[in-house]
């Protein structure tokens, strides 16, 4: 078992070295699985490079919309939707952790460190990524490791109050990604803002911008900006 983890993390390392400022510029964009989130705005982001996570995997036969690439960190969300990422035919990124456990074929493995302060934001994603208690967190270093110097976040509502509310049905864009049948660990509100604040000041001394485009919600670590409005009718799908 040990050997068969050395191989798929030597493997991964190799290829998270290859994206490195491999874009060199440009916008992308990291999608939340809030409920400003709308099937119009997946149907925008086609031909843009596009960053989304977990259960929105579900959903992937039923829209018009593939992500550039996929991010599951969560045990949980790995072992419900192990069955959608095995067959996914995108890009695929997995945290490493427990990894030999369940084993999926194709996918780019990463490590991950979990300091909850101060929290580490990493410029080498083929060494360490850090948690931030959040897969949002993860996608923003990957996107300024890669190189892009515009980064909207669209769906990260970030609506939890800071008591640590519970996670539900109105938690989604869509209550099916909701697993009913399953506990949720209660979300990291301060370790959430403390990961995002870290994100804006690190790439705000390299160039980076990062844009909070979502509609709505209380995250207002970063400048808003207006969804639609970086769309031109020719842009939009």
């Amino acid at each position: 078992m040990n050997y068969l983890y050395g191989a798929m993390m030597l493997r991964s390392t190799y290829r998270l070295r290859k994206y490195r400022n491999i874009y060199n510029g440009g916008r992308c964009f990291v999608i939340g699985n809030g409920p400003s989130l709308t099937y119009d705005d997946l149907r925008k982001l086609q031909g843009e490079t596009t960053f989304a996570c977990n259960s929105l995997i579900r959903l992937f036969d039923e829209i018009p919309f593939k992500p550039t690439y996929y991010f599951a960190q969560d045990n949980r969300i790995i072992l419900d939707n192990k069955e959608y990422i095995e067959k996914l035919d995108t890009t695929r990124f997995v945290k490493s952790h427990y990894a030999s456990r369940y084993h999926i074929p194709g996918v780019t493995y990463y490590k991950m460190l979990f300091p909850k302060n101060p929290i580490g934001f990493s410029r080498d994603i083929a060494s360490v990524v850090y948690s931030g208690q959040t897969v949002t967190y993860s996608m923003i270093q990957f996107a300024a490791y890669m190189g892009f110097k515009e980064i909207y976040l669209i769906g990260v509502d970030c609506n939890y109050s800071k008591d640590n509310s519970t996670i539900s049905a109105d938690s989604y864009f869509d209550k099916r990604l909701f697993n009913s049948g399953r506990q949720y660990a209660a979300p990291e509100v301060d370790t959430n803002l403390l990961a995002f604040a870290r994100a804006k000041e690190v790439c705000d001394k390299e160039g980076i911008h990062i844009y909070n485009a979502t509609r709505g919600g209380k995250l207002e670590i970063f400048p808003r900006a207006d969804f639609d409005a970086l769309f031109t009718p020719t842009d939009s799908h």
